[in-house]
């Protein structure tokens, strides 16, 4: 009897040990990105979504009126990467070896390089553009552990595009040392390191651009003299398009960026330069890595404080721009995957794969501002096999259903219920109510609405709409200098919403004295709140 009695505690203890277990795990926003897996992914080639009836007879009759766009097949790559590359912490994509690269398709070693490169291995909260938006700029961690410090050095190798402003930046700035050091077979990093008569050793930033495989031999030269081990940022571009690049070259790729890894370089940011865009992969990526082990143990991460509404409106013009901008370009959710859905251009938006993973299906999107561009509204829908509503009352086509799974309507967002331009406006609780999805879930709700922004989403938070959207993506329109502005950054936090992604769009930069602000940001967010049961 005592030894059966001792049987059942034991088992209900396991049993609570796991439960535990389970609703941490589902319930909590984890620094680590779990493991993912290709079984994971809605779109398994082996199971299909099933299909909705549609009669595109309404989609032909507005075809002209929308932007043309052909989903790429499996852009992203969630299909062609085997499982046994996923991974989680600082390594959520793996590099085999050569010999096991050898072995695989081209497709695959075609998808590692373009996926390693945009994805996410390790945090930095600052990313500080230094330079110009539009292309003469990179980002630098500007995070306190891994910030230049007064007399930095820093070394200019890149010949992709001309640093002066890059160079005059990183002096006023952070007070910097600034040496165009151009590396080659006679030239080494090590070499520089030593003419510049560098005493502290290491080099703060060193911006490096790869433009062909005999350029690779300037990497392989910086790891076995170990001197790439004393630089705690590289800013590298690569430039490779595909239409040209065979396996072997992937292949040379992946076993450079592997050596990077090894050494212990990170990935913490990474750039698909619009220029460099394709209907696929890009021609060629800024990739921004930190060593850790250089990096300033007493110190942490950078982090935004928003003062209370009452202090914020006690702030001047100029006190509230400066903290508006670094808020929304201070990043402070850790998304590991970030996939572009839609053209790489205008028109895409950046989605947090790891939490789309987690989603029930068929998830639910609802994408305001689209006028004639559904690029993003078909991908998603494809990608996730969600249900997808987009809406836009300056639309020239009229309200229809678009595609298998998405519909259009010609209304948009607003405080109140009213007619606007060729259709109407309405808060987001009378369209979630027409639609009857008060108690579904939302995955994403993305918002480009030239600058009603600053109404309807007060409006939504006051109205608890925002409390089961799991992502927010906004792109927010203005100078960033009134108090109403920098408020609702404020309620956004209040509400449980963290950045884990943000975009300038150089098209509306202003201020030259300050060239990377601009007038309309894409800024991403993740709902700390959301609950599990939702997904």
């Amino acid at each position: 009897m005592k030894k059966t009695a001792a049987v059942f505690l034991l088992a209900m203890i396991l049993a609570i040990m796991y439960f535990i277990t389970y609703t941490r795990n589902t319930e909590s926003y984890d620094q680590e990105a779990p493991k993912l897996k290709i079984a994971d992914y809605i779109t398994h080639k082996n199971n299909p979504p099933k299909e909705v009836k549609f009669d595109p007879s309404d989609a032909k009759k507005y075809e002209k009126l929308i932007r043309p766009y052909t989903i790429a097949h499996d852009k992203n790559c969630v299909l062609t990467i085997p499982d046994n590359f996923m991974g989680f912490g600082d390594l959520p994509l793996r590099i085999p070896d050569r010999k096991e690269l050898e072995s695989l398709s081209v497709d695959v070693i075609t998808c590692l390089y373009h996926r390693y490169v945009t994805t996410i291995q390790i945090f930095c909260g600052l990313k500080d553009r230094a330079g110009e938006v539009k292309r003469n700029g990179w980002y630098v961690c500007g995070d306190p552990a891994y910030s230049p410090k007064q007399n930095c050095i820093v070394f200019l190798s890149n010949k992709a595009f001309p640093e002066q402003t890059f160079s005059d930046d990183m002096k006023s700035r952070y007070k910097c040392r600034v040496y165009n050091t151009p590396l080659s077979s006679n030239h080494t990093l090590q070499s520089w390191i030593e003419q510049t008569n560098n005493t502290q050793g290491t080099v703060d930033v060193l911006t490096l651009s790869i433009n062909s495989t005999s350029e690779l031999k300037i990497i392989d030269k910086m790891v076995r003299d170990d001197s790439i081990k004393k630089v705690r940022q590289l800013l590298l571009e690569l430039h490779f398009d595909p239409k040209t690049t065979d396996a072997e070259v992937y292949i040379q790729l992946l076993e450079r960026l592997r050596m990077l890894y090894s050494i212990g370089l990170r990935i913490t940011w990474f750039d698909q330069l619009i220029h460099c865009a394709t209907n696929k992969f890009n021609k060629c990526y800024a990739v921004y890595f930190i060593q850790p082990d250089l990096r300033d143990k007493s110190k942490g991460v950078a982090k935004v404080d928003l003062p209370s509404i009452d202090n914020i409106r006690k702030l001047n013009g100029n006190q509230i721009a400066d903290l508006y901008f670094s808020y929304i370009e201070t990043t402070q959710f850790f998304c590991q995957h970030i996939l572009r859905i839609g053209r790489i251009t205008d028109g895409g938006w950046n989605v947090c794969h790891d939490q789309m993973l987690k989603m029930k299906s068929p998830c639910i999107v609802y994408s305001f501002g689209v006028f004639n561009d559904l690029s993003f509204d078909d991908e998603v829908a494809a990608t996730y096999n969600c249900k997808v509503y987009a809406f836009d009352p300056t639309t020239p086509f009229d309200t229809h259903q678009h595609g298998p799974r998405v519909w259009f309507s010609r209304i948009g967002l607003g405080d109140s219920y009213r007619k606007f331009q060729a259709g109407y406006v309405a808060p987001l609780t009378q369209i979630r109510a027409k639609l009857n999805h008060q108690s579904e879930p939302i995955a994403i709700l993305k918002a480009d609405i030239e600058g009603a922004e600053w109404s309807s989403v007060p409006n939504m938070i006051n109205t608890h709409q925002l409390e089961d959207v799991s992502q927010l993506y906004l792109e927010f329109h203005g100078d960033g200098n009134t108090a109403n502005q920098l408020i609702l950054l404020k309620m956004i936090h209040d509400a449980g919403f963290r950045i884990f992604w943000y975009h300038i769009n150089p098209a509306c930069t202003f201020n030259k004295s300050l060239l990377r602000r601009s007038r309309c940001q894409e800024v991403y967010f993740m709902n700390t709140k959301f609950k599990a049961k939702n997904s």
